[in-house]
């Protein structure tokens, strides 16, 4: 939301103009209108223009930051120098952690706990590496869930290769092909190369999330046939 603010650069008069505060909390999620607490406009070294923003969350009551950059400018038979701005950072961002279902998280808590640390990156920007941490994420909940289901061979399961873990002692079809597919693109997310070129991270994210639910539903049928008749 735009709001008219005057900012007066170091040896300059004011100029008027209007910043885009942010209409959502980037710490809470919350949707607001923010309480400016300061604003301190500056010059870089290359003596371009900008501005720093202090707000108040009145939902959480934490604060945070926006940077602006600043074009000033003469208004026409007029002593008033006015300004437009762009927004260009606003944060800090929290990440919200995704909740998995208890039989899940009962399973292989070190895949939520990889996964939520590659979803955090993302959402930091950290792209290149949040591939690397969703293929993590992959093999802990395949290898806990192939254990889950052969606890006579955890050994083996913990040293053999992901592919073949996933092909020997994953027998759900929908499982196999989803954990093979997420793989591909997750080795290429750790290759120079890619061989899945029209693949990517929001591709494996899809995958790992449909595994989880029929993991899930695994999970739950077996509870269920551990049911004895009244």
């Amino acid at each position: 939301m735009d709001a008219q603010h005057t900012l007066s650069f170091p040896n300059e008069s004011g100029c008027y103009g209007k910043l885009n505060e942010p209409g959502t909390c980037p710490l809470c999620k919350h949707s607001i209108k923010p309480e400016v607490l300061c604003i301190h406009p500056f010059f870089d070294e290359a003596h371009k223009r900008y501005a720093a923003a202090l707000f108040l969350c009145r939902n959480c009551f934490r604060s945070f930051s926006s940077l602006y950059s600043v074009t000033t400018h003469k208004v026409p038979n007029s002593t008033r120098t006015d300004y437009t701005s762009q927004l260009l950072y606003t944060g800090p961002s929290l990440y919200k952690e995704k909740e998995f279902d208890k039989p899940v998280t009962d399973l292989s808590p070190q895949f939520v706990k990889i996964f939520n640390q590659a979803a955090a990156a993302e959402d930091q920007g950290l792209d290149e590496i949040a591939g690397i941490g969703y293929r993590k994420a992959i093999e802990f909940l395949v290898k806990d869930f192939s254990i889950h289901l052969h606890p006579e061979d955890p050994e083996a399961i913990k040293r053999k290769p992901l592919a073949r873990c996933i092909d020997e002692y994953i027998d759900n079809p929908q499982i196999k092909l989803l954990a093979s597919r997420a793989v591909w693109i997750g080795n290429d997310e750790t290759h120079y190369v890619r061989k899945q070129e029209d693949r990517d991270i929001e591709d494996m994210k899809k995958f790992i999330n449909a595994m989880v639910y029929f993991v899930g539903m695994c999970l739950i049928a077996e509870d269920a046939a551990s049911m004895s008749p009244a």
